[in-house]
């Protein structure tokens, strides 16, 4: 069946009432394992996958190893997977190393064109591979990161995987993650933003942040007019429709015995 965002409405309305952890909680019973977490290993994913792992929800974790991230990355990735015993956290990979991309095409993240080609092999591709296997994804995105993310609701689409995403924290202000992350030290926090990185990406492509620009003036500001990578559907242009297996209707659908808690 055909899903437009017009036919998310009524379920936007009702889980924008609901907390992360109620949202994560109806996800998990509708989908059970067609349903998974993804990450790059930022703060916010951390929360949310806390959260998950408190409620003891088994959720797989999808984390996409570029081939040129930052250690400290890795090691958050690693140090996730050793701690929260109910999630699996799984790798994704690109078909070709960095090395070999650019001794076939150059370095491409050097204009806007080479890294929108860059991210699209290296990030967007080894998760676009998984088509077909998971019915939601769930992410971390949020309204107060601006930007065409200031739209996002609770339930969006993704053509691409022809799966919904899932956005627990779509009005999660940056206060209430630094309080759960205050309240909460078992949460694996990235030792990049204890230096300066507030966000997160690959090594050749992101860089500290002074106190008074935007929070994503570190990712490419050697590029103009750069700001995503384009694996989160809501930071492209709007689709007009995702067909989608009935089971996923029929979870929607089931929205209606959700009791939200605000």
């Amino acid at each position: 069946m055909r899903v437009t965002e017009a036919d998310l409405e009524a379920a936007n309305a009702k889980l924008a009432r609901c907390s992360p952890e109620e949202m994560l909680a109806w996800i998990h019973a509708a989908f059970g394992e067609r349903a998974a977490i993804l990450t790059s290993m930022q703060r916010a994913g951390a929360v949310l996958c806390n959260m998950a792992e408190r409620a003891g929800l088994d959720f797989d974790v999808l984390f996409v190893d570029t081939g040129v991230l930052h250690q400290e990355t890795l090691e958050a990735r690693d140090r996730l997977a050793s701690t929260h015993g109910h999630l699996r956290v799984k790798t994704l990979s690109p078909d070709k190393s960095f090395e070999d991309q650019t001794r076939e095409r150059g370095l491409l993240y050097l204009s806007k064109e080479g890294q929108e080609a860059c991210c699209a092999l290296r990030k967007s591709a080894p998760l676009h591979a998984l088509a077909g296997r998971y019915d939601a994804l769930v992410g971390a995105l949020r309204q107060d990161e601006g930007g065409r993310r200031s739209a996002i609701r609770p339930l969006g689409l993704d053509p691409e995987m022809r799966a919904l995403r899932v956005h627990p924290f779509a009005s999660l202000g940056r206060e209430a993650l630094d309080a759960y992350v205050a309240a909460h030290p078992d949460v694996v926090v990235n030792r990049l933003h204890l230096m300066g990185f507030p966000t997160i990406g690959c090594f050749p492509c992101t860089t500290p942040v002074r106190p008074d620009e935007p929070e994503r003036a570190g990712r490419w500001r050697h590029l103009e007019g750069v700001a995503y990578c384009g694996i989160n559907p809501t930071d492209g242009e709007p689709v007009d429709g995702v067909e989608l297996p009935e089971r996923v209707i029929d979870a929607l659908d089931g929205l209606r015995v959700l009791s939200p808690g605000r």
